[in-house]
């Protein structure tokens, strides 16, 4: 049974959620909710229940912010945006990924040479379960504009472009709360990793471009973070020096 793993109230607005296999972030604020990602397809009762949490439901979900058009961040995106009429955005050099114009995504071919190490299989299985080969393209993505997003939650974004995992992943700075959503740029956990609560890089097999992934990643360890809201794995609150 799928169930969420945790929720954590990160600061006034913005609650971090921990999927089973891949996180989302609900910002609710003003009668309105705006989601950072949104975890696999067999998510979607799961993220209805997290905006439950704050006191709202499914009709107060206007937008849907995505790091990157992986399905397992994609989600329920395509059924709301076409359902609903939920907004879909990403940054412009990611939409054809979010667009599924092109695929930039690990396929089982990519996974044969990792295919014996402990977790492998099982993991491929449960992605394929959960909605990982299922068709998440969203037709009316829409670009980002300009290097920050205001949100309708009275939150604000910052655009942290941080290509490697795919062409135009990004992440995003709140800088109130100082929290860093980190897509899958830098994660803290995954069924393929040994380590939880570290961060750290998913395998390179995951990564359109590895060595891009790798500058990346690097470059976000220099941001000013109190939180890592990460794709996978739980958030983390650095100790910050003073």
């Amino acid at each position: 049974m799928r169930a969420i793993r945790s929720l954590t109230t990160v600061a006034p607005g913005i609650l971090f959620a921990e999927g089973p296999a891949s996180n989302w972030t609900v910002f609710h604020g003003a009668g309105r909710v705006e989601l950072v990602d949104c975890g696999y397809p067999a998510d979607r009762l799961l993220v209805e229940e997290s905006i439950r949490a704050v006191g709202l439901d499914l009709s107060a979900l206007s937008r849907i912010i995505i790091t990157h058009g992986h399905s397992d961040h994609l989600g329920a995106a395509r059924l709301w945006s076409r359902r609903y009429g939920v907004g879909v955005l990403t940054a412009a050099t990611e939409l054809p990924n979010v667009r599924r114009e092109i695929t930039e995504q690990v396929t089982v071919g990519d996974l044969l040479p990792a295919a014996l190490r402990r977790g492998t299989i099982p993991w491929t299985l449960a992605a394929i379960r959960a909605g990982g080969l299922s068709e998440v393209g969203i037709p009316s993505a829409q670009a980002i504009a300009g290097e920050a997003l205001d949100l309708s939650t009275g939150h604000r974004l910052e655009v942290v472009p941080t290509p490697g995992h795919t062409t135009g992943h990004v992440c995003f700075f709140e800088p109130d709360a100082e929290a860093l959503i980190t897509g899958d740029a830098i994660v803290t956990g995954h069924a393929l990793l040994d380590d939880d609560g570290e961060l750290q890089q998913l395998p390179s097999f995951f990564h359109h471009d590895p060595d891009e992934a790798e500058s990346s990643a690097r470059r976000l360890s220099l941001c000013d973070a109190s939180w890592v809201l990460p794709g996978h794995g739980p958030a983390v609150r650095l100790q910050r020096d003073s």
